[in-house]
């Protein structure tokens, strides 16, 4: 599952890609703290040219989520 937005985050999180897939999150992952979420979210914000709001930020728990909100803008990952 190396798409995109696995790539993405596992540059942020510092992580090889093959430890990255949908359930990664700060549940998971302790590189996933809070200044890293900020970081992941600013990524894929200027990755894909959107922007999320604030209640999107805050909601956002894994790849997964990362996913749903790309999918709900139409975006392609």
């Amino acid at each position: 599952m190396s798409s995109r937005l696995v790539r993405l985050v596992a540059d942020v999180l510092e992580l090889p890609v093959d430890q990255v897939d949908a359930q990664t999150g700060p549940a998971t992952t302790a590189a996933w703290v809070s200044l890293r979420h900020l970081q992941i979210v600013a990524a894929v914000e200027d990755a894909y040219r959107i922007s999320l709001t604030p209640r999107e930020i805050r909601t956002v728990r894994s790849v997964a989520d990362l996913r749903t909100l790309l999918a709900q803008r139409g975006v392609p990952e």
